[in-house]
């Protein structure tokens, strides 16, 4: 359990006190955001969306990047020193098809929509801050620079693309290491994630020549062979360190009822809170694949089994720990909107700048919601101006000049 005391700042209380009274704003904002469709991949009309409402804000430079991503920057209106960057990221993708009916149906504070709370809820949310931060006499108050980034292939085998892109960018071009990373992700106004488990998805596609049930009895069948692997799966999980999860989640295979199939393959999941299990577990998995190969093939005298492996998703592991300033830093701000912080584990955009050895978290925007990743997803904007309030209140703690902020200098 996390604790802390808020801080007392009289000009930081009347901004967010301002926009407690913007809820009804946010929220029109945030049904706009989920009426525009974006699947993974596909973003591009959500992602012109959101950069036409940063562009017209006075001290907001916008503007899309190589990899799709929408990139604002605030800088401060009196520091002239070249600082390390504070950047929030929120994902401008959802994992529905262009296919998917995206019908905003409002009831009271109730919004019901496929992708509302994730994470139209979170980039609704983005453009406020960038309101929020942009007018002069804010700006004034910065010590650092804070980037808003819409991130494009956040979700399944986006692989966190547009984050990853970012990150990779930034370093390139030798920029500042960040001082902080934000990830805006959903509804919610008490978890801070501070752990992020990373993740390998393998199919393992075996094939072979292939026969008639009967007269080719002898030949060496691919399902048999991935039948041993699924079977050997359990074990390799007896030898997990806690955190560490691993699962043959589809298979697929064969031609007819009297074949011996020419082909057979495996989806295999493995996730872990720490990168060092996620590789073992990888080794681990593919072993018993050569030997499942190997056994299949020794028990027939016609050889010829041909294996394949793709990865078809991957996402680096990533911590801090519960005592890190920007966790405190968060755990204060929680406690200022009456909230009580409750450390989470979670995979969003935070995973690449944590797998970076870059301070980072993932806290929800606000309003409470569930059924995400469902058509039948929902969004309740009670109070969303606690999620709203904590957000600002940290980031302002982080991005202006207070003698506290050098606590998370590295």
């Amino acid at each position: 359990m996390f604790g802390g005391q808020a801080p007392d700042d009289a000009w930081i209380d009347t901004l967010v006190g301002h926009w407690r009274g913007r809820q009804e704003w946010i929220l029109t904002h945030q049904m706009h955001i989920a009426a525009i469709g974006a699947p993974t991949g596909a973003e591009g009309r959500r992602a012109a969306h959101v950069e036409a409402q940063l562009r017209v804000m006075d001290g907001v430079t916008a503007g899309g990047d190589r990899h799709g991503n929408i990139c604002a920057v605030i800088a401060p209106a009196a520091v002239r020193v070249e600082r390390a960057p504070l950047v929030c990221l929120a994902h401008l993708d959802t994992v529905f098809d262009a296919d998917t009916p995206l019908v905003v149906h409002r009831d009271g504070a109730i919004v019901r929509c496929p992708g509302i709370g994730d994470n139209s809820r979170g980039l609704a949310v983005l453009i406020a801050l960038a309101q929020a931060l942009s007018p002069e006499r804010v700006r004034r108050r910065l010590v650092r620079p804070v980037h808003l980034i819409a991130t494009v292939g956040e979700e399944g085998a986006g692989d966190l693309r547009g984050a990853r892109g970012w990150f990779d960018d930034h370093s390139a071009a030798s920029e500042p290491v960040p001082f902080a990373v934000i990830a805006i992700d959903g509804p919610g106004d008490d978890t801070v994630v501070h752990r992020a488990p990373g993740s390998i998805r393998l199919r393992i596609t075996v094939t072979g020549p292939g026969g008639h049930s009967w007269t080719d009895a002898d030949t060496v069948n691919p399902v048999t062979a991935v039948g041993h692997i699924i079977a050997g799966i359990p074990h390799l999980t007896q030898e997990c360190t806690p955190g560490t999860t691993i699962a043959a989640t589809r298979v697929a295979g064969g031609e007819s009822l009297t074949a011996i199939p020419t082909q057979c393959w495996v989806d295999i999941d493995i996730r872990s809170i720490r990168q060092v299990d996620v590789d073992r577990l990888r080794a681990a998995t593919l072993a018993l694949t050569s030997r499942a190969i190997e056994d299949e093939t020794a028990r027939h005298s016609h050889p010829g089994l041909d294996l394949q492996v793709t990865v078809l998703s991957e996402r680096p592991a990533g911590s801090i720990s519960a005592q890190h300033p920007l966790v405190h830093s968060a755990v204060v701000a929680t406690a200022a909107v009456g909230r009580e912080a409750r450390a989470a584990i979670a995979s969003t955009d935070a995973n690449i700048p944590l797998s970076r050895g870059i301070p980072a978290i993932a806290l929800g925007a606000g309003g409470t919601g569930g059924g995400a990743h469902t058509r039948d997803e929902w969004y309740d904007d009670r109070d969303s101006y606690r999620g709203v309030e904590r957000l600002l209140r940290l980031i302002l703690r982080l991005a202006t000049s207070r003698p506290s902020i050098d606590d998370l200098e590295r």
